[in-house]
């Protein structure tokens, strides 16, 4: 899932910062000027809502936009943690692409944390 996505945000002249654990992403919160954070809800380490209330934390008001590959996961309790930005399939590009424009700001910096 990485290597698609990072083709998607270089496509755009934008800037990814792609992190491998949920550690590496509030590291990069914390360092980075992100107009966006993608997180995969299969990142290992940390839990999905685990690091969506560190991020709300460190960065409040930094859009999230949480995505799963499956279609399965349940992407509710994410909703209610007040991300209104849930992909589940996110091998459908459309809606992925059209959401990381919308959201990507003038920075174009994104953070993605278990982009597999």
């Amino acid at each position: 899932m990485r290597e698609a996505f990072t083709r998607r945000i270089d496509d755009r002249a934008a800037r990814l910062t792609a992190c491998e654990s949920g550690m590496e992403l509030l590291a990069a919160v914390r360092t980075l000027a992100a107009d966006l954070v993608v997180l995969d809800l299969g990142t290992h380490g940390l839990g999905g809502l685990l690091l969506v209330s560190a991020v709300q934390e460190l960065a409040p008001g930094l859009p999230i936009l949480a995505v799963s590959a499956t279609a399965d996961a349940d992407g509710r309790p994410l909703i209610q943690k007040g991300v209104p930005h849930v992909i589940l399939g996110a091998e459908r590009d459309g809606e992925l692409q059209a959401l990381v424009a919308q959201l990507g700001g003038r920075r174009g910096v994104a953070l993605g944390a278990g982009l597999r």
